[in-house]
């Protein structure tokens, strides 16, 4: 049987204590990594999650910070690491959007959500890749968006900040390689979670999306959590610089 073995692995997730992040969190910490999972101001729920990943039989810790801040990622990094010695995986999943046209888009919006979505990938990064690049190995994830492709999600800033991260992890990947880190993406569309129910309140709505798909159903937060684990794992050791459209088919359909 096929089965990944986190155990003695360190993951960081940003935005690790709600929908995705928490189901990413919850599967690296199910296959034995320790988990530090990152809030910016969901400490209760991150805290909550923690409590549920040990009762499960896992590790997992909370960590407060605001990844578009330097100074508290920084900060971040450095307890992670004087703490647990190591960082294994980087999951890069903290995002935010908002449903604004161009001509309602204020610099202040453009940049809120460039900051969260761009900037936050960029700053843990610079943070985490030495430590990766001196153990000799790592693994960088980061969650982008079917938006990158299509230009939906929201406007011209989500889409543009996601395209952008994807260039990145390119990028990362290239500069990285010799140095045994791996750099991949993953790309979700249409995820059944509180982010998506916030865009689309209305179940009927939802249910019609969920018919446009091929596969006939909306993704879940464990359909990218077990993409994730697999990206970390061996069984992907030979991809990097990708980014995986998840959507169930529907982006090129």
């Amino acid at each position: 049987m096929l089965q990944i073995d986190f155990r003695g692995k360190v993951a960081l997730v940003t935005g690790g204590g709600r929908g995705i992040g928490a189901a990413i969190s919850s599967k690296l910490a199910q296959a034995g990594a320790v988990v530090w999972i990152n809030y910016a101001h969901s400490g209760e729920r991150a805290e909550q999650l923690c409590r549920e990943i040990g009762a499960a039989g896992g590790v997992a810790v909370p960590i407060q910070a605001d990844i578009s801040q330097p100074e508290q990622v920084r900060g971040m990094v450095e307890t992670v690491i004087a703490e647990s010695g190591r960082i294994d995986f980087l999951i890069n999943n903290a995002g935010i959007t908002s449903v604004k046209s161009l001509l309602e888009l204020t610099t202040e919006e453009w940049n809120r959500v460039m900051n969260v979505n761009l900037d936050g990938p960029f700053l843990t990064c610079k943070e985490v890749l030495p430590h990766m690049a001196a153990s000799g190995e790592g693994v960088v994830v980061n969650i982008s968006s079917t938006g990158a492709l299509t230009g939906g999600g929201g406007g011209a800033h989500y889409a543009a900040s996601k395209s952008a991260l994807d260039s990145m992890t390119r990028a990362l990947a290239r500069e990285y390689a010799a140095k045994g880190i791996r750099v991949n993406g993953l790309a979700p569309t249409m995820i059944e979670s509180d982010f998506l129910a916030e865009r689309y309140p209305d179940e009927q709505q939802r249910s019609k999306l969920a018919a446009s798909i091929p596969l006939g159903r909306l993704g879940t937060p464990e359909d990218v959590a077990c993409m994730t684990a697999v990206l970390c794992s061996p069984f992907a050791g030979y991809l990097s610089g990708e980014t995986i459209v998840m959507d169930g088919g529907r982006t090129f359909a």
